[in-house]
């Protein structure tokens, strides 16, 4: 614990002129009504695709806000999750656009068309194997370095109550690890999200050096 009087938080949280921009072309549609919810993030529906934009605008990461569910934390862990669920998608044969001004679920255009066993299991929840499935996010956790060969990670290992995303309900199941295990698991994970076996080598090198 660190005894302090005020602590002043100095990051830069500010939106992107991009996304004001789109936010005052949207005003007068369904998008302007999602901002009490989004508050100043573009409002999205389960898909991402932005309130208001016909289907043909899709957002993801720290700029949007699911709409239709609690809301989910401005982390690199939520944008990388929603990244290769858009990516899944839009490779796939979905009529995506809007009809009379208003956003249905993608239904496929191809019976025909492969399906993850996560499609499959969220297809068999809805009920509805027509319909794309939806975004769901994953949470994998929290690693943080604090310093000194030190790092803290809390692991989820159990669901628990509540629903993702309500923190005034959501209570998770999480194993925390700390000191120089918490640091092991921290720089393991940090070199499995290398995008190549080379960069791996190369941030190791690196961390040698240092030492």
């Amino acid at each position: 614990k660190i005894p302090y009087g005020m602590s002043l938080w100095a990051a830069g949280i500010g939106q992107l002129p991009i996304t004001t921009h789109l936010l005052d072309t949207l005003g007068e549609t369904e998008q302007k009504d999602a901002q009490d919810f989004a508050r100043g993030r573009l409002a999205v529906d389960p898909w991402l695709r932005v309130i208001g934009g016909d289907g043909k605008i899709f957002a993801l990461g720290d700029c949007s806000c699911v709409s239709s569910a609690p809301m989910l934390p401005a982390t690199a862990q939520v944008a990388a999750q929603q990244g290769e669920f858009l990516g899944d998608f839009l490779s796939k044969d979905y009529c995506i656009d809007a009809m009379d001004d208003k956003l249905l679920p993608p239904l496929g255009m191809n019976a025909d068309q492969s399906k993850t066993l996560a499609d499959k299991i969220a297809s068999f929840a809805m009920g509805d194997d027509e319909i794309a499935p939806p975004f769901q996010y994953l949470d994998l956790g929290i690693l943080a370095y604090t310093g000194k060969g030190s790092a803290l990670a809390q692991v989820q290992i159990a669901p628990g109550g509540g629903m993702p995303g309500a923190t005034e309900n959501w209570d998770p199941v999480r194993l925390q690890i700390k000191g120089k295990l918490g640091f092991g698991l921290w720089r393991s994970i940090y070199l499995l999200k290398m995008t190549s076996p080379k960069n791996a080598v190369l941030v190791t090198l690196d961390w040698i050096k240092v030492k």
